[in-house]
């Protein structure tokens, strides 16, 4: 069950199998939605006829379209944070640091090509809404994810020569996180005037300077 946010969020919590599986429904409707056109192409009918509802079920749950999205996306964070808890571990266990770091840049490369439309639209309403509740909430849950790839990382803490290894890892990360958002979702970022390359050569671009902070 979606944690109620503030007063825009789920109107009642479902008691019943059958309106839980709708609520379910709903949420991944909406994500996919926002992953196949974006945030101005989700609209409440276009969900509804995904999740298989009538509109009206819609507004019986979630007093508005921004109520609805406030849970899909804490639902989208919340998934991705448990499939990285389970997943990255393994994924970043490698010999080396540069080996590591190469395998997280081009995951996460890939993660945003593969959801652009879906990562914008995370991206701006988070940036817009002002219900404090839901983006301190939302955020918290990146900021964990974060965490987890330091942690992962923090294993290779031999090679690494800054006075405080996790927070030159918390620099690190979040500085490829930010790079990768610009040139993947930012068509008018100056990654694609000054350095004009493809995804792989930015990748590897991206994990050397990574590496090189590092020691």
């Amino acid at each position: 069950m979606i944690p109620c946010m503030s007063q825009n969020k789920v109107v009642a919590a479902p008691q019943q199998k059958r309106s839980q599986a709708t609520l379910e429904r709903l949420l991944n409707a909406t994500i996919r939605s926002l992953d196949e056109h974006g945030l101005e192409g989700t609209v409440i009918p276009r969900i509804a006829a995904l999740a298989e509802v009538a509109p009206a079920s819609v507004y019986r749950r979630f007093v508005n379209k921004d109520a609805l999205m406030r849970a899909a996306f804490l639902h989208l964070l919340e998934r991705s944070n448990e499939a990285n808890k389970s997943q990255l571990p393994a994924m970043l266990q490698h010999p080396t640091l540069r080996e590591s770091a190469d395998a997280l840049i081009r995951l996460m490369f890939l993660q945003y090509r593969q959801h652009p439309r879906l990562l914008r639209a995370l991206a701006r309403f988070i940036d817009a809404d002002t219900d404090t509740a839901f983006v301190a909430a939302a955020r918290a849950i990146m900021e964990e994810n974060v965490q987890l790839s330091v942690q992962c990382l923090l294993v290779h803490r031999g090679q690494i020569r800054h006075a405080s290894p996790e927070r030159a890892l918390q620099f690190a990360v979040l500085h490829a996180i930010t790079s990768i958002e610009a040139i993947a979702l930012e068509p008018m970022s100056l990654w694609h005037n000054v350095i004009p390359e493809p995804d792989e050569k930015l990748a590897e671009e991206l994990a050397r300077s990574f590496v090189a902070y590092l020691s």
